[in-house]
């Protein structure tokens, strides 16, 4: 029986493989209806996961497990592709500000421009990003300086001479993370082979691929770069230049790459010195390196650096120093929405520094058993960012298994850092960066934010259900001035910011002041439906202040019956009953609740105030309000003299006691009365 189980154990990740075939299968099934042709490729890929299944439930040989595999990575990139053309064509607009920045860069550069002194902003209109998809600093301006080095760009050049101009920038990211899969899956061991479609198929990379998130473009270069990273050192001739050149370009395309170097340098030296080198073989190992790299590097680079080097520096390092709001999923969320610590900007760098040096001296420290885990290191580092976007902590994953499925094997064993075999330099040495990651942490968590922030009251859109006005207290904790600039931070993300109808425009130090702000346009306005967080962005000092979360009452109201699917003759009455739920479709049994009933007729040419009646009220009066009994149930009496042409739409709402917005609306119940 444990043979059994141990064959079944290795045939796991094809078996895994399969059902994630089934489930593209399902994803596409949502659109046969609008692509009918697309049900035969469902279909196939349905029965096609039910083959890999069967097959690697009925054969362990490894000729069969091999063909399986190609022929399972055919049928998920064939899915990929297919449902990354459906979402272009659902949603075209690009979701980022970086994807239409390079490939508005590139339209320049095709013209004679150079990119990095022109004006991004006309990249907004061009390709359709929402303003939720902009970058904001802390002076509430959004980013509109090209913030990548040239390669970011140039890479669509070829396509936009061909003459490829709409969704060039969603083409080749989609592609470049095809790229990523099938080399996930060449270079990993046969073992580990079907981790390369599992993971290349999760909904978080899939997402940012034809979501226009730009990192998918790196992925596979730096894949390469680091594909056998611990025997770079002892190859010779023409493969010394493929990992530097890989890492180069890598490093032309975004800034995470940066973040790798260091550690690759570092461990091309401490390979080198495993062998036997001298200190200087092994530092003339890492230099040589990053002489290979530094030109591949330059070349991309160069022609930007030369005719204007202060635009090319300005605009790679805007992540680094251009004073952008904090935000991510990383130890900042907890400033971000819980308002513990976050008070300067400038201790989550120190934090960043802290844990960099931290990382590569447990890298030193515990090599060669550390060598795993080198190129994940910079997500480590990230995570504790004020900037930690999920980009930037998921995108390391696949280079990070190619490259540590691909060292050398080991011939020592037990933790990375064995503290009994340390050198008592060593130990201090390492106490002492783990004190300054301590000391960084306190001071991230204990540095209080600069503003008190209180959400008064609301003002919202009624049926619509989003907030278009607040009303807040704003009181400055510090002992200096500040100008405060406002946003809603409302589904993790911070919006443009809020126009200030009334308040101080500078609040004086340990002030208290009211604001009424108004959200400048629909994408900034927040769900009636979700909760939301109004933040004080402020320059000085560095930070975001940010409020308790205004949550509406959370009942909502559900009508029995759901639908009336008959016509309802002239004269008769139907009774509706409007019940009060929780959150968790909980029954709120409580007796004098108001309900309204509204109605109204949708129709081709807009809406038609309609005439049907209500509890005996007047013909076409709305809304209608009802109590609820000792059920939580208000009961309406539906009828109308009058035969309607179109449907009479009923709905129900609850109205917020203090504030007097509307919420909690019911499904809407159409009546054609015959």
């Amino acid at each position: 029986m444990e043979g059994v189980a141990t064959s079944y154990a290795n045939r796991a990740g094809s078996i895994l493989v399969g059902g994630v075939i089934i489930a593209w299968a399902f994803l596409l099934f949502g659109f046969n209806d609008s692509y009918p042709w697309m049900s035969l490729v469902e279909v196939g890929l349905g029965l096609g996961g039910i083959v890999v299944v069967v097959v690697a439930l009925s054969h362990a040989d490894d000729d069969v497990s091999t063909r399986l595999g190609v022929f399972a990575l055919v049928l998920s990139c064939v899915a990929f592709f297919l449902w990354c053309w459906i979402q272009i064509r659902v949603a075209p607009s690009y979701g980022t500000d970086e994807s239409a920045f390079d490939q508005y860069a590139a339209y320049l550069f095709t013209h004679g421009h150079n990119p990095y002194t022109s004006s991004m902003a006309p990249a907004f209109p061009m390709f359709h990003v929402s303003p939720d998809g902009y970058t904001f600093r802390l002076n509430g301006t959004a980013v509109t300086q090209l913030s990548y080095p040239a390669l970011s760009f140039l890479i669509y050049v070829p396509l936009l001479l061909m003459g490829f101009a709409t969704q060039t920038a969603i083409i080749v990211n989609v592609a470049a993370w095809g790229a990523t899969i099938v080399l996930s899956y060449v270079y990993l061991p046969r073992s580990l082979k079907p981790l390369a479609i599992v993971l290349g198929s999760y909904s978080i990379y899939t997402g940012f691929a034809v979501g226009g998130v730009t990192d998918a473009l790196y992925v596979p270069l730096l894949i390469v770069a680091v594909h056998g990273w611990d025997r770079w050192p002892s190859s010779r001739g023409w493969a010394r230049w493929v990992s530097p050149t890989m890492m180069g370009l890598a490093m032309c395309i975004k800034q995470t790459p940066w973040f790798v170097l260091p550690f690759l340098l570092v461990g091309f030296y401490l390979e080198s010195g495993s062998e036997g080198s001298t200190r200087r073989h092994r530092v003339a190992q890492a230099a040589g390196y990053l002489a290979r790299l530094g030109a591949v590097f330059a070349v991309v680079n160069g022609y930007f650096i030369i005719i204007d080097p202060r635009a090319w520096i300005s605009g790679v390092l805007t992540p680094f120093v251009d004073h952008l709001v904090p935000a991510g999923e990383g130890l900042v969320a907890i400033s971000d929405f819980m308002s513990v610590g976050g008070g300067s900007l400038t201790a989550y760098s120190l934090l960043v520094f802290a844990m960099f040096v931290a990382s590569l001296m447990v890298f030193v420290i515990g090599y060669p058993r550390s060598k795993a885990l080198m190129v994940f290191f910079p997500t480590v580092i990230l995570f504790f960012a004020s900037r930690s976007y999920s980009n930037y902590l998921v995108m390391l994953l696949a280079p990070a298994l190619v490259a540590a499925s691909s060292l050398k094997p080991l011939t020592t064993t037990g933790p990375v850092v064995d503290l009994r075999r340390l050198s008592r330099a060593t130990k201090v040495s390492l106490a002492a960066s783990v004190v300054l990651v301590g000391v960084a942490i306190g001071a991230v968590v204990a540095i209080p934010q600069p503003a008190s922030v209180t959400i008064r009251s609301v003002t919202t859109t009624g049926q619509l259900a989003t907030v278009i006005d607040a009303q807040i207290v704003v009181t400055n904790r510090t002992s200096h001035s500040f100008a405060p600039v406002f946003s809603a931070q409302t589904g993790g993300a911070l919006t443009v910011p809020w126009n200030v109808i009334s308040g101080p425009a500078t609040l004086s130090a340990h002030q208290t002041a009211n604001y009424d702000l108004q959200a400048p346009n629909f994408f900034a306005q927040p769900s009636l439906t979700g909760g939301f967080q109004i933040v004080v962005l402020t320059t000085t000092p560095e930070a975001m202040s940010v409020s308790a979360p205004f949550t509406p009452t959370v009942w909502h109201l559900s009508v029995d019956p759901a639908a009336v699917n008959s016509p309802v003759p002239t004269g008769q009455t139907v009774t509706i009953h409007a019940a009060v739920l929780g959150p968790s479709d909980n029954p709120i049994q409580v007796a004098g609740i108001p309900v309204y009933l509204g109605q109204v007729s949708y129709t081709q040419q807009g809406l038609v105030f309609s005439e049907a009646v209500i509890n005996d009220g007047a013909e076409g009066a709305t809304p209608v309000e009802a109590q609820t009994d000792n059920q939580g149930i208000a009961t309406f009496h539906v009828s109308s003299s009058i035969a309607s042409i179109d449907p009479v739409y009923f709905e129900a709402n609850l109205v917020n006691g203090s504030s007097q917005y509307p919420y909690g609306y019911s499904n809407i119940v159409p009546i054609r009365f015959s």
